[in-house]
């Protein structure tokens, strides 16, 4: 996330250092997302513990580690690195939902490569949602996008756990 994040480091609010940062979360949360489920999925459903107040707390320190690495390592604005992080975070626990830990991954790059790879356009509408983790920070089309993946990732990820766990 460092090496990432430092290459692109610029004047705070261009586009090459928001893309930069950006595409550092996407990486970083995507490593830390593998951790959302345990090898054994028959080991995890054994356990006498309630899982939901330990998958909140895994999902809070991944976003937490990774807003602080990027924050450190670059220049854009902290309200830029949480939002970001916040939905990047959320893609991680909807695609463990979804896909198992092991594809935990695939949510966060793709979403993050798209940010970097097309320019964050106002229009057309379809591009301005794709392009949300490299939208300014004052976009509100990308902080509803966020809320949407956080609250849809959080909610599936503590309540349910990771695909293929008996729940």
């Amino acid at each position: 996330m460092v090496a990432v994040a430092w290459l692109g480091a610029g004047p705070a609010e261009s586009r090459h250092a928001v893309t930069a940062a950006a595409l550092a979360l996407a990486l970083g949360i995507a490593v830390l997302g593998h951790g959302l489920g345990g090898p054994d999925s028959t080991l995890d459903t054994t356990a006498a513990i309630r899982w939901a107040p330990r998958r909140a707390l895994h999902l809070a320190a991944i976003l937490v580690v990774a807003a602080a690495v990027v924050t450190a390592a670059t220049t854009v604005p902290v309200a830029v690195i949480l939002r970001d992080a916040a939905g990047f975070t959320g893609l991680a626990a909807l695609s463990a939902t979804l896909f198992g830990r092991r594809l935990a991954w695939t949510l966060p790059v793709v979403t993050g490569c798209v940010s970097a790879g097309i320019p964050a356009v106002p229009e057309p509408f379809v591009l301005h949602l794709l392009t949300w983790a490299g939208q300014p920070a004052d976009s509100r089309v990308a902080f509803t996008t966020v809320v949407v993946f956080a609250v849809a990732g959080v909610a599936g990820y503590v309540t349910r756990g990771p695909a293929g766990s008996a729940r």
